[in-house]
């Protein structure tokens, strides 16, 4: 692969290690309804955005509830849980693209302020040049906000690379045009992620190297 000279970086699962945060989140929801709790590995197997299909899956009747309330409730416990931090490869990763001139940027499903704040408090906000998400809790496409990113910031998609954890960051560099790997350590099991044609490694401590940088 070419270097690029931008990243599109996801946030939940590819920079910050949230997945049992995600599942604790879940399965709170799960045992308020007396319902099976899920695991890390069949929440790999089952995630997919737009979150109300992840939650279909799982077997909420959302057609008897309260989506926005229920995807508020998991959003507080989300936030809340102490387990969320960053990969421990995330700065020295970060600290040797931007060395090496990658102009970066986080593309994430996430509540834009939220992911903002939490870049600021784990002093990686320096690395990027703009962030933007989502203005709702429900975890919806990135698609538009992806594209509307790259023209205002004049981004060839030729130039970019979209690096993610899930099917749906692929279908995001796939919609934009740009190229895309996915890290094995996120939201979506390694066996998901290698039936969809592009690199994937185990976790972003991989990627400098990959990329031609060292490591």
């Amino acid at each position: 692969m070419q270097p690029p000279r931008h990243i599109l970086w996801d946030w939940n699962g590819t920079l910050q290690d949230d997945v049992r945060a995600a599942v604790n989140g879940i399965n709170l929801l799960l045992r308020e309804r007396k319902m099976p709790e899920v695991s890390i590995e069949r929440h790999r197997e089952l995630f997919t955005i737009p979150v109300r299909r992840y939650y279909e899956a799982l077997g909420f009747s959302l057609e008897n509830e309260n989506w926005d309330e229920m995807a508020s409730q998991f959003i507080e416990a989300f936030a809340s849980d102490p387990t969320a931090r960053l990969f421990p490869e995330t700065r020295p990763a970060l600290a040797c693209l931007s060395a090496h001139g990658v102009d970066m940027y986080v593309v994430t499903s996430g509540e834009q302020d939220r992911v903002g704040r939490l870049l600021q408090e784990r002093g990686i906000r320096e690395f990027f040049t703009d962030i933007v998400g989502l203005s709702d809790p429900g975890a919806g496409s990135k698609v538009a906000r992806a594209h509307a990113l790259m023209e205002a910031h004049r981004i060839r998609p030729a130039d970019t690379c979209m690096i993610g954890d899930t099917s749906h960051d692929k279908e995001v560099a796939d919609a934009v045009g740009c190229s895309c790997i996915l890290l094995a350590s996120g939201y979506e099991s390694r066996q998901r992620l290698e039936t969809l044609g592009c690199p994937v490694l185990d976790g972003i401590g991989e990627v400098p190297s990959f990329l031609g940088y060292g490591a």
